[in-house]
C-alpha cells in the first residue's frame, strides 16, 4: 500500500516540537504480550501443477496465485507454495503453524491432485508415485490430520479444496491405516468430520471430479471464488459459497456442484481488515501530549516476539476522539488496531516467523516499518514507525524445534550449550516473567544438566502460563524411567501425564501427539486404541516429526505385534534418517546389523550408521560399535577401539557402556588398563538407571578384590579433583573426601562400609557433578 503524504513541520515548529517532547509524558516502551491480544489471520495456499510421476494439471498454479492474492488483499498473512514435494509441504505447514496465533482464523487452500482411500482424503505432493504399498505417508498429506493440526490453535478455519481431478493412480492399492489392509485409490473426495468451528469447501460434490478450466486461466470454482468474495464483504462465508455453488453449476453446464461441510458455531467472513480506529477513551495513566509533538519518525527497538504491543510508543499523543489509521502496512508482519478492556488503544504487531537453526541467526536484526496517521480536532499527523527486532539470547540458546509458540529459532538437544542457555534464560524470565516460552526454554537447559527438580519447576511454570510444549515436558518427567524417584521428588503420575498429553493434543502439539500415540500403539489391547495411537503419530508425521516416524518404524519392524509389517517399518526409519534424525539413523543400524525387512546383514554399513548417530550425540550408538568389534564382526578393529566406543557411551549415560567397558578392560586389556579403572567404569554403570547393566556391573565387581574396588572409588574421587592416592587403602582421608564431595553434590554425606556401595556413591557424585544429557534418552 502506498503511504499518504504527511504534513511537514516548519524548522521553527520542529524545534518547538523537539523541546516540547522533552517535557511530554513519561517515556513508554513497546513490549511482547499475549498473542491472543492480536490474532492476525493466516492462510496456507498450495498449488501443485507439475508432478514428477503422475499426470500434470493445467491451471492449479494460477488458481493458487489468484486465491493468495485475494487473501492478501483481505489482510491475511499468506504462506504459499507451488509444486511442493513431501518435505517442502511439511516445511510450509510447519512455518504456517508456527505463525498461527491462538484464536485466529486460518484459511487453507489446495489445488492439485487429491484421492480417497478408505474414509480419508489425501493431497498428493509433487513427488507422488505411489507404486509401493507403503508410499502414502511420504508422498501425500492427509486432509483431516492437517485440519486437526491447524485447528489446534485456530479459533476457526476454512479448508478450500479445488483438487478433485481425475484419479492419477487408478491401479494403486496402498496401506493407509494401522492394519495390513490395502485400500484402492478413488477419485474425488469423501466428506469427513472436521474439528469444531471448521468450514470445509469442496470444489465439487463427494466422489465427483472437478473441471480444470481453459489452459492459462482458472478453474471454474476458483474463478468464482476470487470473483464473489471480494464483491460480497458484508456477507458471511456460507452465504457467499451458496452463490458460488450456483455460479459454478451454471458455468459448467449443470455438471459440477460445489459442496460444503461445516461445524461452525458462528458466522465467519472474508473481508479486508479494518485499518482505522477511533479511540473512545485516552489511556488513564498518561496525560496526552499535543499532536504537534509527534515526531515524523519513531524508532522502536524490541526483542523478537510472537506478538508485540506497540501502542505505548504513540499513546502519549492519543486522546479521546483521536482516529488512528494504518496508511502503510508493514512488509513482513501484520499490524492490527483494537480497543477494549478499558484500554484506550492496542496497536499489535505480529512478525512473520520462520524456522531457523539458532546457529544461523547470529543475532541478526530484523527490520520492518509502518506508517500511521493520527487525526484529532482537525489536526493530522503521519508517523513512520521503524521496528528493529533482535532475538533474545534465551531463544537463541534454547529455542525448540516444532514449538508452535516459539519464535522459530531452535537447537537440537545435543546442540545446546547448557550453562550459557541457563544463564540467558534466567535473565530472560526475570525480564519477562509472564512469557511461558522463556520458562520452558529454561527448563530445557536445566533438564539437559540433569537438574530435574529445577527443570520440572520451570516446565510447570511454563505450563501454568499456557505454553503448550511444556505440557509434554511435565508429562514426560512424571512417567519416564530415567528419573530416580528415590532422590528426585517428582512422583510417578501417569494419570497427570495422560491429562497433559490430551491437553497438548487438543492444542496441536506434535510432541504430545507423539507421546500419547506411542503409548496407545505399544500398550493398548484393542484395535480401536491402537488405531488412535497410529492416527496421533501419523498426525505428527504430517509436520515432519521424526520421533513419530521412528516410533512407527520400530513398531512395524520389531513390536512382535500381529500388526507388525517390517517393510512398512523400514520405510518410516528411512524417512526419519533421511531428515537427519540420529535415532532413525541408529535404528537403521540395527536393521543392517541383524538383517530383516528385505535387507541383508551388513555389519560395515551398520557400523557406519551407528558412527554417524554417535557423532551427533546418540547415547547408545557408541556401545553398539563396541559390541560389533568385540563380536568379531569388524575385522581389523581391536579391543582398545571398542573400549573407546564404550567409554563414549558411558559418558553419555549408557550404563552398558560402563558394564561392557569394564569387562573389556578386565578381560582383554588387563595389561594396559589398571584394575581400578575397570572398577570405576563398573561403578558408574551401577549409578545409572538400567537394572540389567547394573546387575552385570555388580557381578564383575563381586569377583574383584576389595582393594581394586576401593581404588576405583579413589580413582573417581581423583577425577573429581580430590588430592588422594589411588592405592586401594580406603582410610580417613579417602573417607573425608567422599563425604565432602557427596555434600557438595547434594547427596547424603554418609559413607557406606561396603566397598561396592562406596564405589556406587562415588559414581553417583560423578554424575551429579557431570550430569548426563537426560534430554537425549
Amino acid at each position: 500500500m502506498t503511504a499518504l503524504p504527511s504534513r511537514p513541520l516548519s524548522p521553527a515548529a520542529a524545534a518547538l516540537a523537539c523541546a516540547a517532547l522533552l517535557a511530554a509524558a513519561p517515556a513508554q516502551a513497546a513490549y511482547e504480550t499475549s498473542e491472543r491480544a492480536s490474532a492476525p489471520e493466516t492462510a496456507i495456499v498450495i498449488g501443485i501443477q507439475d508432478y514428477d510421476h503422475v499426470t500434470d494439471l493445467t491451471n492449479t498454479r494460477n488458481d493458487a496465485r489468484a486465491v493468495a492474492e485475494m487473501l492478501r488483499s483481505f489482510g491475511y498473512t499468506v504462506f504459499e507454495g507451488y509444486d511442493l514435494d513431501k518435505r517442502g509441504f511439511e516445511a510450509l505447514l510447519r512455518q504456517a503453524a508456527l505463525n498461527i496465533r491462538d484464536g485466529s482464523q486460518v484459511f487453507f487452500y489446495y489445488a492439485g491432485h487429491g484421492i480417497q482411500l478408505g474414509r480419508r482424503n489425501y493431497l498428493l505432493t509433487s513427488d507422488a508415485e505411489l507404486t509401493g504399498i507403503h508410499d502414502l505417508p511420504f508422498q501425500s498429506v492427509t486432509l483431516d490430520r492437517v485440519s486437526a493440526i491447524l485447528g489446534g490453535k485456530a479459533g476457526s478455519q476454512i479448508l478450500m479444496l479445488d483438487s478433485c481431478r481425475d484419479n492419477p493412480v487408478p491401479d494403486a492399492k496402498l496401506s493407509a491405516e494401522v492394519g495390513a489392509q490395502l485400500y484402492e485409490a478413488r477419485e474425488g473426495f469423501d466428506v469427513f468430520r472436521p474439528p469444531l468451528n471448521t468450514l470445509v469447501a469442496f470444489s465439487t460434490s463427494p466422489g465427483a471430479t472437478a473441471l480444470d478450466g481453459e489452459p492459462g486461466g482458472n478453474s471454474p470454482y476458483t474463478a468464482s471464488v476470487v470473483r464473489h468474495f471480494p464483491d460480497r464483504p458484508e456477507e458471511d462465508a456460507m452465504t457467499v459459497l451458496a452463490a458460488i455453488r450456483g455460479d459454478v453449476y451454471s458455468t459448467t453446464g449443470n455438471t459440477q456442484v460445489p459442496w460444503e461441510s461445516s461445524t461452525l458455531m458462528q458466522k465467519i467472513y472474508l473481508r479486508p481488515a479494518d485499518l482505522s480506529l477511533n479511540v473512545a477513551k485516552a489511556a488513564p495513566e498518561t496525560a496526552p501530549a499535543s499532536l504537534d509533538q509527534l515526531p515524523d519518525q519513531l524508532s522502536v527497538k524490541i526483542p523478537l516476539g510472537r506478538s508485540l504491543e506497540l501502542a505505548p510508543e504513540i499513546r502519549p499523543y492519543v486522546r479521546a476522539g483521536t482516529t488512528v489509521t494504518i496508511v502503510e502496512s508493514p512488509s513482513s508482519g501484520v499490524t492490527s488496531l483494537q480497543a477494549g478492556d478499558g484500554s484506550a488503544l492496542s496497536l499489535s504487531y505480529a512478525p512473520k516467523l520462520a524456522e531457523l537453526p539458532a546457529r544461523q541467526d547470529g543475532g541478526q536484526v530484523r527490520k520492518d516499518r509502518m506508517v500511521l496517521r493520527l487525526a484529532q480536532a482537525g489536526a493530522v499527523r503521519d508517523v513512520t514507525v521503524n521496528l528493529e527486532m533482535v532475538a533474545r539470547q534465551c531463544d537463541l540458546e534454547a529455542g525448540d524445534l516444532l514449538d508452535l509458540q516459539g519464535v522459530g529459532l531452535y537447537r537440537y538437544p545435543n546442540e545446546i550449550d547448557l550453562k550459557a542457555a541457563e544463564a540467558a534464560c534466567r535473565e530472560a524470565v526475570q525480564a519477562a516473567p509472564d512469557l511461558g516460552r522463556l520458562h520452558y526454554q529454561l527448563g530445557r537447559a536445566l533438564q539437559g544438566q540433569g537438574r530435574l527438580t529445577e527443570a520440572y519447576d520451570a516446565f510447570e511454570k511454563a505450563s501454568d502460563l499456557g505454553h503448550v510444549r511444556a505440557y509434554n515436558a511435565v508429562a514426560y518427567l512424571h512417567v519416564t524411567p530415567n528419573v530416580d524417584r528415590e532422590t528426585v521428588p517428582i512422583p510417578y503420575d501417569p494419570d497427570k501425564a495422560f491429562a497433559l498429553w490430551d491437553k497438548g493434543i487438543e492444542a496441536g502439539d506434535p510432541f504430545s501427539m507423539h507421546a500419547r500415540g506411542k503409548r496407545l500403539l505399544r500398550k493398548s489391547s484393542t484395535p480401536e486404541e491402537k488405531q488412535r495411537g497410529f492416527d496421533l503419530l501419523s498426525r505428527a508425521v504430517e509436520l515432519g516429526h521424526t520421533y513419530s516416524m521412528n516410533e512407527l518404524g520400530v513398531f512395524f519392524l520389531w513390536s512382535g505385534d500381529e500388526l507388525a509389517q517390517p517393510e512398512r517399518g523400514l520405510s518410516y526409519l528411512e524417512a526419519s534418517a533421511g531428515r537427519g534424525d540420529i535415532y532413525g539413523t541408529a535404528n537403521l543400524g540395527y536393521v543392517y546389523r541383524d538383517g530383516g525387512a528385505g535387507k541383508p546383514i551388513d555389519k560395515e554399513k551398520a557400523r557406519a550408521l551407528f558412527a554417524e548417530a554417535a557423532q551427533l550425540g546418540h547415547p547408545h550408538a557408541p556401545a553398539e560399535i563396541g559390541r560389533l568389534i568385540m563380536g568379531g564382526d569388524l575385522p581389523g578393529r581391536d579391543a582398545a577401539e571398542a573400549l573407546e566406543w564404550y567409554d563414549m557411551g558411558l559418558s553419555r549415560g549408557d550404563a552398558w557402556g560402563g558394564a561392557n567397558g569394564a569387562w573389556v578392560a578386565l578381560n582383554r586389556l588387563a595389561d594396559r588398563v589398571p584394575a581400578h579403572a575397570a572398577a570405576a567404569r563398573a561403578g558408574k554403570a551401577m549409578a545409572l538407571n538400567d537394572p540389567d547393566a547394573r546387575a552385570a556391573a555388580q557381578e564383575l565387581l563381586s569377583a574383584m578384590p576389595e582393594r581394586d574396588v576401593a581404588a576405583g572409588t579413589q580413582y573417581i574421587l581423583r577425577q573429581l579433583g580430590a588430592g588422594i592416592a589411588v592405592d586401594g587403602q580406603f582410610g580417613p582421608a579417602s573417607r573425608k573426601q567422599l563425604e565432602n564431595h557427596a555434600r557438595e553434590a547434594g547427596l547424603p554425606a554418609i559413607v557406606p562400609e561396603d566397598p561396592v556401595s562406596r564405589l556406587r556413591l562415588a559414581a553417583q557424585i560423578h554424575f551429579a557433578m557431570n550430569p548426563i544429557r537426560q534430554d537425549l534418552f
